[in-house]
């Protein structure tokens, strides 16, 4: 049923809370599991920074995510026992995200969410919705975990409503 399975990252510890969820699908179907980051100018929109200064600044970036890439592919490849590759490509998250499960014909894209709500994702966005509602590809998101009193909290909520 799968044969690419992509989890795009971000270098942080709650991406790669995916992982493990990439893992045991992979390993269960043979599918090769494709880590993906994308690499935005590292310098933004600062007009002090010259042309040479964001080139040599976006090629260090792209030489730190590959390694920090090829890095968590060559653990988990012996971990899982699948095939696991890495790929950076350029651009903003989002975009890149889907251009490149475009490309690759992928058949699952997992990734985490960072669970923001209200106005910080008004302000921030979300790279997980925008790929979960642009794609037409099956999509799973990893919610970040939450502790105990929120989770009791909700379900207080939804008791007192009923």
């Amino acid at each position: 049923m799968y044969t690419k399975i992509l989890v795009p990252l971000d270098g942080s510890a709650l991406a790669e809370r995916a992982l493990p969820h990439a893992g045991e699908i992979a390993r269960s179907t043979g599918a090769e599991v494709i880590l993906l980051q994308v690499v935005g100018a590292p310098l933004g929109d600062a007009p002090e920074a010259g042309q040479s200064e964001e080139t040599r600044a976006f090629q260090e970036a792209v030489a730190a995510t590959r390694t920090y890439l090829g890095t968590i592919a060559g653990k988990l490849a012996e971990e899982w026992g699948a095939k696991v590759r890495a790929e950076v490509v350029e651009g903003s998250p989002a975009d890149g995200i889907l251009g490149f499960a475009h490309r690759e014909n992928v058949d699952l894209l997992i990734m985490s969410t960072h669970g923001r709500s209200g106005v910080s994702k008004l302000l921030m966005g979300s790279v997980a919705e925008k790929v979960m509602l642009t794609t037409k590809r099956p999509v799973m998101l990893v919610k970040p975990e939450r502790s105990r009193t929120e989770r009791i909290e909700e379900v207080d909520a939804f008791l007192s409503a009923h």
